[in-house]
């Protein structure tokens, strides 16, 4: 369960959020940050660890394994832009990954987000994903920033609604990982609705 948020940005640093760990009755930190080049074996693992978890959801999981020289390209590439990657750091492992992505038009950004398989259930999601908002509502030119999930990652939906996202819509979409039923969820947060909720 989160327990506070510490709002203060460092240079490479998006932010930290203190959450509870209900194993041992500790706080620590949730670090979300942009990937380096030194992180590539560290992310490797933590995909390997949970590519069974990500498999039936994201498409990019069916390549995996890669080899390091592909993921430094990779972490590379994602450092130029246009959309902005970061990890997730909790008690100085990796726990996940999220972004915003220009997938969508009319001044929106899309967030995405994966969690480790070993770290699920303990709302690491629902807190990157509203660390994510506060970024891309920082631009003064994003005006919605929407979550986008086939209709039976039900997981991702409680994300999304538990973050303050409102469902706006489902509709067909091509299959492109093995869980999915083809039907897509659209769920948005409006800047109004954000700085109301502030």
């Amino acid at each position: 369960m989160p327990l506070a948020l510490v709002l203060d940005r460092g240079p490479h640093q998006l932010a930290v959020v203190h959450v509870h760990n209900d194993a041992s009755m500790r706080h620590v930190e949730l670090i979300l940050r942009p990937w380096t080049e030194v992180d590539a074996p560290a992310l490797t693992q933590a995909i390997a660890e949970s590519v069974e978890h990500l498999r039936p959801w994201m498409p990019w999981a069916a390549a995996e394994p890669i080899d390091l020289e592909r993921r430094r390209a990779w972490i590379r590439e994602t450092a130029v832009g246009p959309d902005r990657v970061y990890g997730l750091w909790l008690d100085g492992r990796i726990v996940g990954g999220g972004g915003l992505h220009r997938r969508i038009r009319h001044a929106g950004l899309e967030i995405g987000y994966w969690v480790h398989a070993a770290f699920l259930r303990r709302g690491i999601a629902t807190e990157a994903v509203r660390r994510l908002c506060a970024e891309a509502f920082d631009d003064e030119a994003v005006q919605r920033v929407e979550i986008h999930h086939d209709r039976a990652n039900v997981a991702s939906g409680r994300v999304a609604a538990a973050a303050g996202f409102e469902l706006v819509g489902e509709r067909p979409d091509e299959r492109k990982a093995p869980g999915e039923e083809g039907i897509e969820c659209v769920w948005r947060l409006e800047r109004a609705r954000y700085a109301r909720a502030g």
